[in-house]
């Protein structure tokens, strides 16, 4: 039996992040968890975020791919986190960051939490093989 993976009709905006100078690692993540990210969901909501995700790659995480890096020659990224948008229409993601609510409350947090001037943006859409370990046969977007 095969899946449908109709979650990929969603584009997904990946923003990566590195954590302000200064900033533990301990209290980056802990912040950006339990602060900065329920500060942000009912902006996002009522701008048309589907799905917010935090991605945190803390050291603990990091070093189970040291021995692949080494190995294979390919080094890890360093980047402190990713935040992952999905939205319907990627105008939803742009509107988002001229609310204002995003200038008088979002912004300010961020310029506690991160280094704004080492962002990293992709965006693009997910084309997923394996969902819920089954074949995914039947998808939602084609290319």
């Amino acid at each position: 039996m095969s899946t449908i993976a109709t979650h990929e009709k969603l584009i997904r905006v990946s923003v990566a992040v590195h954590r302000k100078p200064g900033t533990t690692e301990e209290e980056f993540n802990k912040y950006w968890a339990y602060k900065h990210g329920p500060l942000a969901t009912e902006w996002l909501l009522r701008c048309g975020i589907v799905k917010y995700t935090q991605y945190h790659t803390t050291s603990e995480f990091k070093k189970f791919g040291d021995a692949m890096s080494a190995q294979t020659g390919r080094p890890m990224l360093e980047y402190d986190g990713f935040g992952d948008f999905y939205v319907r229409k990627y105008e939803d993601f742009e509107n988002a960051f001229l609310d204002p609510e995003y200038m008088e409350k979002i912004r300010p947090d961020e310029l506690r939490l991160i280094d704004m001037e080492r962002i990293g943006v992709t965006v693009g859409v997910e084309y997923v093989v394996i969902n819920e370990g089954k074949l995914v046969e039947k998808h939602g977007r084609e290319f």
